[in-house]
């Protein structure tokens, strides 16, 4: 019988597309943590802003 081999440490497909991209764009890992830190409080307002949309949306209904 043919064992099927588990592929726990092999890379999922959307990472390997994402390592491609970021070797293309030049990517650095101190780049990325600036952006990250730069980026931090739109996730929250974004949030923010999602959720008094949905608020508002229940309160129309």
């Amino acid at each position: 019988m043919k064992k099927i081999s588990s592929h726990k440490n092999a890379p999922s497909p959307f990472s390997r597309i994402m390592q491609k991209g970021q070797q293309k764009a030049r990517y650095k890992e101190r780049n990325g943590k600036f952006l990250m830190s730069m980026s931090e409080d739109d996730h929250t307002r974004i949030a923010h802003l999602i959720k008094r949309w949905l608020e508002e949306d229940t309160k129309t209904r």
